[in-house]
Formats: C-alpha cells, structure tokens, sequence
C-alpha cells in the first residue's frame, strides 16, 4: 500500500512540475528561432487556447461538479453536460474566428488558417475542463496528471524534433501543439463513461453564475499580453510574453512556499495565524522576487539571446507583479476555506477590470514598460483585495466562535442551578 501511494504522489508531482520544465526548455528553444515577432503571435495563440475554452464552456464543468455533489454518479454528470457540446463547439469556433481576425489578420494565409484549426480544436480543451472538474470532485488525481504529462511530454519533445531539423516557424509549432490537443484528449476521455441516467440536467443557472469566476481565474494574468498584442503588436508582444515567461518561473515557488507557511487551512489553523501568516507570505515573495528581478539582467539575455534586450527591465517589473499574484491565491485559498469563493471571483473580475481601463487610459503612453507597470498594479490591486477578504473573512468566523462560546457558558450555570435546585 505504501509502494502504491508513493507511486501515486510521484505521478501526480510529475503532473505538476513537467508543464514548468517543458517550458524552461522549449521557451529559449521557441524565442530565439521565431524571433520576436513570430514569438509573440504565437505567445497570443498558445494564450486564447487558454482563454477560449473557459467562455465557450459557459460554465458546464461547474455545473457538472455540482451534480457529483448532490449524489449523481460521474457518468451521469458527464452525460448531462455533453448535451451542451454543440453549442459548445459553435462558440468555440465564432470565437476562434473573432479571435483570427482581431490578433492575426496581418499574418500570411497559411499561418492564419494554422492558427485558426489550433484555436478551433480547443473545443476539446473545453470538454476537457468538464472531464477534469468530475476528477477532482472524485478526487482521481491521477487522471489531472496524466493529461498534464501528456501535453507537457509531447509538446516538450515537438519542439525539440522541430528544432533538430531546424523547421520551427508558426505553422510548425501549431501543428505540434494540435496534435497535443488530440493526445491529451485521448489520455482521459474514457473517464467517466459507463451506465448513467438520463433524466439529469445541467443547471443553467448556477452555471452561469460560475462562468465569471472562472474568466476571471484565466484572464487575471494573461489579459495584459492580449492588451499587448492589440495595442503594439508582434514584436513588442514578443519582448513582453519572453519577460512574463522568465518572471512567471517564480510562480510555483513563492505559491508552495506560501502554502507551506500558511499550514493547514482548517478553521481554527486559519483563526490562529490571521495576522502573521499573510505578512510571512508577502515578506517572503518580496525578497524573492527582489533576487529574481536581479537575475533577470543576466539570466534571459542567456536563455533567450541579445534579440530580446528590451526584456530585460520587463522581466524585472513583472516578476514583482507575479510574486504579488503568488501571495493573493494563497490569500484566495484561505478564503475559499471560510466560504467566500464567489467574493474572490468578483475581486478577480475586479482586478482584470481595472487593469483593461488603465491600459486604455493609457493612450499614446501605451508602451511595453507602461503596460508591465499597469500589470503590477493590478496584482497589488488583486492582494489588497484578497487579504481584505481574507481578514474580513476571518473577522466573521471569530465571531461567530466567540458568540458560540459565550452561549454554551452561559448555559452551564443554568443547569447547574437547576440541579442544585
């Protein structure tokens, strides 16, 4: 039995950490044989691959979970919620058009249709999301990292064959990144079939009423780079996705370390630390990021070679902007424990919110440095909130305790005299 647990804490690291390392490796690898124009058109569509799924679902893998809870079998879930995939297929594919003509319409027409079929096919990243939301209310995690293995392993070793033979351009790498789709779809997609019933349906309005939740969750930390894109174009695009690529390396550490310094996330732990746990995260992330914005003036000229110069003082700023980001969810995740995931959406909404009219107020000062400072604002705004729910949060509870308290006191004695009565 312990054999057979270590194995499966093993693969589900695995699952973790193998997207992270692909990345460490395919990033230089893809920045510095695109350049940083092409870098950056494919930095927008490896993004709306993302994106797209999450508002296409409108809200089904939510839903679908919410029937597990109520005691439905996860066959029956999933069955109640591939009746929505057609409308799901066609919102997918109005918005991958939508998507092409807006970001990619100076491309050449090969390059375009490429990334249409890739931003297309992430229809099955929607259906995805149902299939890995009825996991872990299962709690199967081996199936979460089997998928993450899969599309880390056969992307990681695509780009690398493409970069042995010397072909890596944009239509290449989509082709690479496609095929990952099929496969990753392909790892997990018998999961959960069986015998199920028929007469369960997705409630829609809880569905909906989760979609906001769940932009906010995708777009909180990719909505700058598509402002980029809009707004400057390829090759500053380019410069601004390499930096976030070297700053967002600081993500799964500052987040596990927070973690590990929050402790556990009952109550009473979360009521015993409420004061010094989110000032030991914050401290922490900071000096962290101070030694990583340092590094940054050797490290990605090293990784991604002299074209990417204007990176340099990016990268710096945003890695301050994604330490911030790290020690809000571990904010988030407290809160979430005391009942208040629906607040944290809303602060999440909030902040995509905010920083979308900044860059628009920006006007003609929208540049790369100004954007990545909007970026950071943003993050500072997303923790403010977050600890402010978190604390108010934590307020309630205790509150709630000592008046629980208070009652079972003044209980006692009255049953005491009773009894000496």
């Amino acid at each position: 039995m312990k054999v057979f647990t270590d194995r499966r804490l093993a693969v589900l690291v695995a699952g973790q950490y193998s997207p992270l390392l692909v990345q460490l490796v395919t990033g230089p690898v893809l920045a510095r044989a695109l350049g940083p124009t092409d870098r950056g058109y494919l930095g927008v569509a490896l993004i709306l691959v993302a994106v797209i799924p999450v508002f296409a679902s409108i809200g089904t893998p939510a839903a679908a979970r919410r029937l597990v809870a109520e005691g439905s079998d996860v066959a029956t879930a999933r069955s109640a919620a591939a009746r929505s995939n057609p409308v799901i297929f066609v919102v997918t594919v109005v918005m991958s058009a939508v998507a092409v003509y807006i970001w990619f319409s100076g491309l050449s027409p090969v390059e375009v249709i490429a990334i249409f079929v890739l931003l297309a096919l992430s229809y099955f990243g929607a259906v995805r999301m149902t299939i890995l939301s009825l996991a872990v209310s299962e709690g199967s995690t081996n199936i979460i990292a089997r998928y993450q293995i899969v599309g880390a392993c056969l992307s990681g070793l695509g780009i690398c064959s493409l970069a042995v033979l010397g072909r890596i351009d944009i239509v290449t790498v989509c082709i690479v990144y496609i095929v990952s789709q099929f496969a990753q779809f392909a790892a997990i997609v018998r999961y959960g079939r069986g015998p199920h019933r028929q007469d369960r349906r997705i409630d829609w309005t809880y569905a909906l009423k989760s979609l906001p939740g769940q932009i906010s969750d995708v777009l909180l930390i990719r909505v700058d780079q598509l402002l980029c894109s809009l707004f400057l174009g390829g090759h500053a695009t380019g410069v601004y996705v390499v930096a976030f690529s070297y700053a967002f390396v600081a993500f799964p550490l500052v987040h596990s370390v927070g973690l590990r310094i929050s402790g556990g996330k009952r109550r009473d732990e979360l009521l015993a630390n409420s004061v010094r746990v989110p000032l030991s995260v914050l401290f922490g992330a900071l000096c962290f990021g101070v030694v990583w914005s340092g590094a940054a003036v050797w490290v990605v000229p090293l990784l991604f070679g002299g074209d990417y110069a204007e990176s340099v003082p990016l990268a710096a700023i945003l890695t301050f902007g994604v330490v911030l980001f790290s020690s809000a969810t571990v904010n988030v995740q407290a809160a979430v424990s005391l009942g208040r995931a629906h607040l944290m959406s809303v602060i999440g909404l909030v902040a995509v919110f905010l920083e979308v009219v900044a860059v628009l107020l920006l006007g003609n000062a929208r540049t790369v440095t100004t954007m990545a400072v909007v970026a950071v604002l943003a993050s500072g705004v997303y923790y403010t909130l977050s600890l402010l729910v978190r604390q108010r949060s934590l307020l309630g509870v205790r509150g709630r305790t000592s008046s629980e308290g208070a009652g079972d006191e003044s209980a006692v004695p009255a049953s005491q005299s009773s009894e000496r009565g």
